[in-house]
């Protein structure tokens, strides 16, 4: 008889572990799921092409990745172009913004350092103009808003004085962009020296 108890008893809590399982456990796996796959899209910086603009290379899950690379700029910011002070086109960002060739030339290269440092061949999550992860639909030449392990780059160029925003392609982050030069205004840093 006890052991019929038993038996009755595992069975019964077989039943019940496999309905909720089944009818509790699996769909809500099954979101999870779905929310990984969005975010396997991974964007890797292959090079820092200057201090607002990369080539970066959708991640593959198989090796060789034979995904394109694509160059992007970042947006939002302007940035002094790479460049010595007497390049032509160094001469015409630092007139078009009211700093010395000499200035835009030094800040220019910071950006760039500053980029070179922190994100190359980092993963990377892109964001479109409107706030959208990028997925696999990003294009070369699209402005973008690039997060990496939780820092927003784009972000991070204003609040470090090196680049001013450009309200043109800020996008959804356009507030968050303005305040973070006028901080960096505020604390005299870089470009505000």
């Amino acid at each position: 008889m006890r052991n019929k108890i038993i038996v009755t008893a595992f069975l019964l809590g077989m039943i019940s572990f496999t309905a909720l399982m089944t009818f509790y456990v699996g769909p809500r796996m099954m979101d999870v799921r779905k929310e990984v796959a969005q975010d396997k899209h991974f964007y890797k910086c292959q090079k820092v092409v200057s201090g607002s603009e990369l080539e970066v290379q959708l991640r593959g899950w198989e090796r060789p990745n034979t995904n394109p690379m694509i160059r992007i700029p970042l947006a939002g910011v302007l940035v002094p172009p790479l460049g010595s002070p007497s390049d032509e086109q160094v001469i015409a960002w630092a007139n078009a913004h009211d700093l010395s060739p000499e200035k835009a030339s030094a800040m220019g290269e910071a950006a760039y350092r500053t980029l070179l440092a922190f994100i190359r061949k980092q993963n990377l999550i892109l964001e479109t103009s409107d706030g959208q992860r990028a997925g696999e639909r990003i294009t070369s030449g699209t402005p973008v808003h690039v997060f990496v392990s939780g820092t927003h780059v784009n972000h991070k160029l204003l609040q470090s004085g090196l680049a001013f925003p450009d309200p043109d392609t800020s996008g959804t982050y356009s507030e968050l962009y303005e305040k973070a030069m006028s901080e960096a205004k505020s604390a005299k840093l870089a470009l505000w020296e």
